[in-house]
């Protein structure tokens, strides 16, 4: 679809002030760039496939709108349309949403960087490679081995046939997917009614019952981190989720269930567990692992492959030793609260 903008005849009157503002945009985003230390900045190869996985979750969702959009006689009726929503190859709602930058707010931003950041750290992982997951499918306890399937099926749906990263929407908590669904939902109701002419009513009214059936299909208990917990919960309750089997889960790239068993021992969400490991200045591992009751020596292990580099872990092992369970609980506790509530309070904080 081409970008109206560039393709007016006439100048307009107030194409000045939209030219200065552009300017102004870009002068702002370069400078908010400028400004980030360098430990919070993203590298080209991270900025480069949350690009590419925000597109492909956007665009899974379009793809299913669409679909269920051809039944619907506000699109039957209209040849073009149908030509465009059949069609595969035209882009609708993501050219849409990239200029108005409406799809990648805060949480979406959030799952981002966690799916980018464990593709960059376990791409090219196959079954072979994580003997582990192996063993768990094999178990004798049935619900540890169906478990353990299950989060063999939901980690194959991370990645496409070239072994890139992919995206299913089933990954994404209740909250985000429906602010996504409504968003492609508002740029298909764009380009059907502002490019297409369609009836206003009529599309509301398709576009609106499209994604309601699409929302009713969403499971948010079907994605890998939702398995990863459940299959800690059951190791648990046999007994078995041991400091190894956390340092194996991790070391061998079975990186959902890895932070499943810590949320589980720390009393944690497997969100807020991510977000506690991913602190940047290298905290936050140390006090998770020492909240979940890990010993020293699988410890260190685990803060040693968490760094990838030998760095910062001593200063990590010294704030181990330093740190008694009791204060490391105390410095998560904020972690259990209502997410929306944290959110509320980091805002404020800001």
């Amino acid at each position: 679809m081409s970008d109206p903008r560039l393709t007016t005849s006439e100048p307009r009157d107030d194409d000045a002030r939209l030219l200065h503002a552009a300017a102004r945009e870009r002068l702002a985003a370069a400078t908010s760039d400028l400004r980030l230390p360098e430990r919070l900045r993203l590298t080209d190869r991270q900025r480069s496939t949350m690009r590419s996985l925000l597109s492909k979750l956007s665009r899974s969702v379009e793809d299913e709108l669409r679909a269920s959009l051809l039944d619907y006689d506000t699109v039957r009726g209209n040849q073009g349309l149908t030509a465009a929503f059949a069609s595969a190859h035209v882009e609708i709602a993501g050219p849409i949403l990239e200029r108005s930058g409406a799809a990648a707010d805060q949480g979406m931003v959030g799952i981002l960087i966690r799916r980018t950041e464990e593709h960059l750290r376990f791409h090219g992982r196959g079954l072979a490679d994580m003997p582990l997951l192996i063993e768990l499918i094999r178990d004798a306890d049935a619900a540890v081995a169906d478990h353990a399937m299950a989060i063999l099926i939901a980690r194959s749906r991370r990645l496409d046939s070239f072994s890139e990263p992919a995206a299913a929407r089933t990954d994404l908590p209740a909250e985000l997917i429906h602010r996504l669904v409504w968003r492609v939902t508002a740029a298909l109701r764009h380009y059907m009614v502002a490019v297409h002419g369609a009836d206003p009513r009529m599309a509301d009214d398709a576009l609106v019952d499209a994604a309601e059936r699409l929302l009713a299909r969403h499971d948010e208990g079907d994605s890998l981190e939702s398995r990863a917990m459940r299959l800690a919960s059951r190791l648990q309750e046999a007994g078995r989720l041991t400091d190894s089997l956390i340092e194996r889960a991790l070391s061998e790239g079975s990186f959902a269930l890895f932070i499943g068993a810590l949320a589980l021992r720390a009393g944690l969400s497997h969100a807020s567990a991510w977000e506690i490991i991913s602190d940047p200045n290298g905290r936050g591992p140390v006090f998770i692992v020492k909240a979940a009751s890990v010993e020293r020596a699988n410890a260190i292990s685990i803060l040693l492959v968490l760094s990838g580099t030998e760095q910062g872990v001593p200063a990590q092992v010294d704030l181990f030793d330093v740190t008694t369970l009791s204060s490391a609980r105390q410095a998560l506790r904020f972690w259990q609260a209502n997410p929306g509530y944290r959110e509320a309070v980091a805002e404020l904080s800001q």
